[in-house]
């Protein structure tokens, strides 16, 4: 017959034992969880250095469309340099600067380095600076829409225009499955293009 002190350290025992097969079965659940959460995920289907390729190609045509004189040489002062793109203050987001205004471009990654979203940031009010903005921001657009490539630059002033008058609201539209979007944030305005959900 067991004695009174065996009985609750095997009581004890067969409560952790529990407890861990519990805590070990949660662990598996969360993990697949989370495994299925990053499959959904859905991205552009670039990386960071592939996103500048684009971005830059686009660009004379981004310029040309705001009639700016010789839109192949102005383009140089936006270029996005692979190099210099890099990890934001928090990890899965990249962060760089491009133009005379050092218009921000951001963007999130998910684990594979894929982005799942670029945006244009406008912090500077100057005439300058806006323009920079609907410069980079159309040539972000032109980056992952194929046709009617014309229509961008109308849409997205229409939808900056709009963000600016009435902030706290997030204007979007979706052309060819991205989601572009525009709105007021603390920083700025916020341009974006994601794939639509």
């Amino acid at each position: 017959m067991p004695t009174l002190s065996r009985s609750p350290s095997r009581l004890l025992l067969y409560a952790a034992l529990a407890l861990f097969t519990l805590l070990a079965g949660c662990d598996r659940s969360v993990d697949r969880q989370l495994a299925e959460h990053a499959a959904a995920e859905t991205t552009l289907g670039v990386t960071p250095k592939e996103f500048a390729r684009r971005f830059n190609e686009k660009l004379p045509d981004a310029l040309a469309g705001m009639q700016v004189d010789e839109p192949a040489h102005m383009a140089n002062l936006y270029k996005l340099d692979p190099s210099r793109l890099h990890p934001g203050q928090y990890e899965y987001v990249l962060e760089t600067k491009v133009g005379p205004s050092q218009t921000s471009l951001l963007g999130t990654l998910n684990q594979k380095g894929e982005l799942r979203a670029v945006g244009v940031l406008l912090t500077d009010r100057s005439q300058a600076a806006r323009d920079e903005f609907l410069i980079c921001a159309d040539s972000a657009a032109r980056s992952f829409i194929e046709g009617s490539q014309e229509k961008l630059l109308p849409l997205i002033t229409r939808l900056t225009g709009i963000a600016l008058n009435n902030p706290g609201q997030r204007m979007t539209e979706v052309v060819s499955d991205q989601l572009l979007s525009v709105e007021v944030v603390s920083q700025g305005l916020l341009f974006q293009v994601q794939p639509k959900q």
